[in-house]
């Protein structure tokens, strides 16, 4: 089997993309990075710090220094819908982006014994971390589908909200990642695009896998 290989997955919120990277890692024993958790991460630490998420050079001054790689980015405030806005907020920085675009390019260049390649997700991975990437995937589905699941993930961690709040926060979303002006979110012409409007978790797995199987095999 192949070795020391990069999988790039980018997509919309709530898509599906980061339980399909978990899956393949998984299956194809790759070590994974979400780097939307670096995101989260930067915004929740700069609420801790009360840091002004308007203030970047403040943000960059206490950031620039941060050691990421012992982050425990299991931490449950990570998932909160607050911290989410602020991380989407603070993603359109291109300071900051270039800042953790180093972290996440160390992660998939480094060696990680045991480990036969290398999977990230998140907005930017097939155009701008990892523009080389063996195979590349680009998850969406349809803006109502996307905010019920989103809906039902929040109901689940006991956080109180309204759909069709969620739906709105979801095409704010949207559109600040699409039209920001550092690394928008759009499709890499060589991704293979997946659309999970009505799929379920294992259909979408199960068209993943076959396209790295293929892969491998050549």
């Amino acid at each position: 089997m192949k070795k020391n290989i990069t999988i790039a997955i980018d997509g919309t919120a709530a898509s599906g993309k980061g339980t399909l990277a978990k899956k393949l890692a998984k299956k194809f024993n790759y070590a994974y990075l979400d780097t939307g958790k670096l995101y989260r991460a930067s915004a929740l630490i700069i609420k801790e710090k009360d840091i002004n998420y308007k203030n970047l050079k403040e943000i960059i001054d206490f950031l620039k220094n941060y050691n990421f790689t012992n982050y425990d980015f299991n931490n449950y405030e990570l998932k909160s819908d607050k911290i989410g806005k602020l991380a989407s907020l603070i993603s359109g920085y291109k300071e900051l982006r270039e800042l953790l675009l180093l972290f996440q390019r160390k992660f998939a260049n480094k060696r990680h014994p045991k480990k036969l390649g290398v999977i990230l997700d998140g907005r930017d991975i097939g155009t701008v971390v990892l523009p080389k990437a063996n195979i590349k995937f680009f998850v969406t589905a349809s803006l109502p589908v996307r905010a019920e699941r989103r809906w039902k993930e929040l109901i689940s961690l006991g956080q109180s909200t309204i759909k069709r709040h969620v739906e709105k926060d979801l095409r704010d979303r949207d559109e600040r990642d699409s039209k920001r002006k550092h690394s928008p979110l759009i499709v890499s012409p060589d991704a293979v695009l997946i659309d999970t409007t009505n799929l379920d978790a294992d259909e979408v797995f199960l068209l993943a896998k076959n396209n790295v199987e293929e892969y491998l095999r050549y």
